[in-house]
């Protein structure tokens, strides 16, 4: 089972969201991260068939998706960030309505409804209408309608947006159970959401793939950039103003403050070991979408 990605591009008008992305998937969760129109929708949405490609292709198989029509869509579930549901169905209503939607007998639909919604904890509440559901509850009615054809490909974008973290831990817990023998691709801009799931991370950014493969290799690309030093209150602003900060905390009259920098920021600082929220940092901190700039002054 493979879903291949080759030259693919997508452009509206000058904008190129898309830009000559190749990319190969099996088996697995893939964690795709990138800030807010760094382009990972529009991929999505390519690789569910919802929008032609400007050019390059996707493959499932080594059949073009187009040309597989019905068949590549019966092998495909799909979660979109804002998914469309009817209020004034209940929850049970509208998983046997998706599954009319996509040909499932109604023996069958009836039973996998069932099934799916004690899954994802819905089902004392499944002749409840939605409108009354919480956006925990949405989402997990949205993952349960996504999972109905028990898809090979499941693709999820933006799944845990707007969850409080108890809601964000049990959505990840569903998508890990239901993960296996299939092509997972999460899309977040929320690291932890995929850190502990995903076994690949793809990093994309002005609608190119700039890093793609497991946790530990692509943190590894900003090993020496990240650093932690003390500093007294007096000195917080200049340090701030100079280096991206990542976070900091206080400890009595002194501040811990954890940074990226080419070099050592100040006397004193401690090279830390990165993590995957570093990298998220490093690469998408200038949300205005500039070129990336680490400080190398000293303090």
């Amino acid at each position: 089972m493979e879903l291949r990605v080759e030259k693919l591009t997508k452009q509206y008008g000058s904008k190129i969201a898309v830009d000559q992305i190749d990319l190969c998937l099996t088996r697995g969760v893939y964690g795709l991260l990138g800030a807010n129109g760094a382009g990972k929708t529009t991929l999505m949405r390519l690789l569910c068939d919802i929008q032609t490609p400007t050019a390059g292709e996707v493959l499932y198989d080594n059949q073009e998706i187009q040309q597989m029509g019905e068949k590549y869509r019966n092998l495909l579930g799909y979660l979109p960030q804002d998914f469309g549901y009817y209020p004034e169905f209940s929850a049970y209503k509208f998983m046997l309505y998706i599954s009319a939607v996509k040909g499932l007998s109604r023996g069958y639909a009836r039973q996998r409804s069932l099934e799916l919604l004690d899954t994802v904890g819905l089902l004392e509440v499944k002749d409840k209408k939605i409108k009354t559901f919480s956006g925990g509850m949405k989402q997990r009615l949205g993952i349960a309608q996504a999972m109905l054809n028990n898809p090979r490909i499941l693709i999820l974008d933006e799944p845990t947006a707007g969850l409080d973290p108890k809601e964000r831990v049990r959505f990840r817990n569903l998508i890990s159970s239901f993960a296996a023998n299939k092509i997972v691709l999460l899309s977040t801009h929320i690291v932890s959401d995929v850190e502990y799931i995903a076994s690949q991370i793809l990093v994309m950014k002005n609608g190119r793939l700039i890093h793609s493969g497991k946790p530990e290799e692509i943190i590894r690309t900003i090993q020496g950039r990240v650093w932690e030093c003390r500093a007294t209150s007096d000195l917080v602003g200049q340090i701030s103003a100079s280096f991206d900060v990542i976070n900091l905390r206080n400890e009595g009259e002194e501040t811990i403050l954890r940074l990226l920098a080419d070099d050592s920021p100040m006397p004193g600082a401690r090279e830390a070991a990165p993590n995957l929220e570093d990298l998220y940092m490093y690469y998408f901190n200038d949300e205005e979408g500039r070129e990336k700039h680490v400080g190398t002054d000293k303090i």
